[in-house]
């Protein structure tokens, strides 16, 4: 007997999701081996999580006839040769780009869009450490205002070139979430931020920027924590810009939690509260998640707003609004600095190194 439209439909949601659980495993894995690692990580028995990712890729290809990977290594070699698309996990096209990749080809560091899957769901790594990073430094200033100081010099500070860059009240609370940059270390100077010479992080400024070059770091610059550069650095120029026009129009806001980039407006007396939420991320099906979370914990309304320039790519606000049911749709306002009045979010410009900066 032909199953009906509706129980066709239940069972395809249920295998995309069981299919972006698996990739969002996979994610993790790479996360956690991209760390410095002890010399017996890739010796049997792997990490927990690389051990269960293997495991579901392995079964999936059995399922699907194909070879799998032998061992950890030959699935780490396999996410740098391979797009979304390529691996034995069918995740629509709508909530992943089938072209996305999980790692570098050539560098073999954790993408964007892996980061962005390692934090999705419960069990999620990445945006989730930021966050606790956050919270620790907030327990830790004496008062709110030092930690927004804190927050900002984090926001504004990826990379710390200069000796002097230290010399700041907020330095002895911060110093914690930095490392120092290796000797080969390359940054990009359009967003600020760590690069090798195919890319950087942010991932759009060869396109985005045809001026944008990649220069070595001086001699003891000093790296931020990635997760705090990715979930923090990322979304600060859309954040600077739409917070310089609400202020413009008289309207103050305040953090709404240690977290990132998410914020209180002001709201009459008994209703409902209203948030401000500033993200850029690459994968707006993965976004909308992330709101029904924050919705799920709260009875209020929420501004999500994310750079122009994602707003214009086709299929994004479709994908973010496929993954919102109607009662969250009715709760969420996708926005970008220029709907809400804002000249264009700059990325952050790098100045000139010279000689006596090193």
């Amino acid at each position: 007997m032909p199953l009906d439209d509706s129980v066709t439909t239940d069972r395809s949601q249920e295998v995309a999701q069981s299919a972006l659980e698996v990739l969002a495993l996979l994610a993790r894995a790479l996360i956690i081996l991209s760390r410095p690692q002890p010399p017996h990580a890739f010796a049997l028995p792997y990490p927990s999580v690389a051990q269960s990712a293997l495991d579901q890729i392995v079964l999936r290809c059995l399922l699907q006839e194909k070879d799998p990977p032998e061992s950890l290594p030959a699935l780490v070699s396999w996410c740098r040769r391979l797009t979304v698309g390529q691996l034995p996990v069918r995740v629509p096209a709508h909530v992943v780009t089938p072209e996305a990749r999980l790692l570098s080809p050539r560098a073999a560091y954790p993408t964007r869009t892996c980061v962005e899957l390692a934090s999705y769901g419960p069990q999620g790594l990445v945006e989730q450490q930021a966050a606790r990073l956050l919270t620790r430094l907030a327990d830790g200033c004496p008062s709110p205002e030092l930690f927004r100081e804190c927050r900002t010099f984090l926001r504004g500070h990826p990379v710390l070139f200069r000796p002097r860059d230290r010399e700041t009240p907020v330095w002895e609370h911060v110093h914690h979430v930095y490392t120092t940059a290796g000797s080969d270390q390359l940054f990009c100077t359009a967003c600020g931020l760590p690069a090798t010479r195919a890319a950087c992080e942010r991932e759009e400024c060869l396109t985005d920027i045809p001026s944008r070059q990649v220069r070595p770091t001086p001699e003891g610059a000093l790296l931020l924590d990635p997760a705090l550069r990715t979930f923090l650095c990322l979304p600060a120029p859309t954040e600077r810009a739409v917070l310089r026009t609400l202020a413009g129009r008289g309207v103050i806001v305040d953090l709404h939690d240690p977290g990132l980039g998410l914020f209180r407006l002001p709201s009459a007396a008994g209703t409902r509260p209203r948030l401000l939420g500033v993200y850029d991320r690459l994968h707006p099906a993965l976004l909308a998640a992330r709101v029904c979370e924050l919705l799920a914990a709260s009875d209020g309304t929420l501004i999500v707003a994310v750079p122009d320039h994602h707003l214009r790519r086709p299929g994004f606000r479709e994908a973010f609004e496929s993954r919102l049911d109607t009662n969250t749709m009715r709760r969420v306002r996708l926005t970008g600095p220029a709907a809400l009045g804002a000249p264009p979010a700059p990325s952050p410009h790098i100045p000139e190194m010279k000689e006596d900066d090193a």
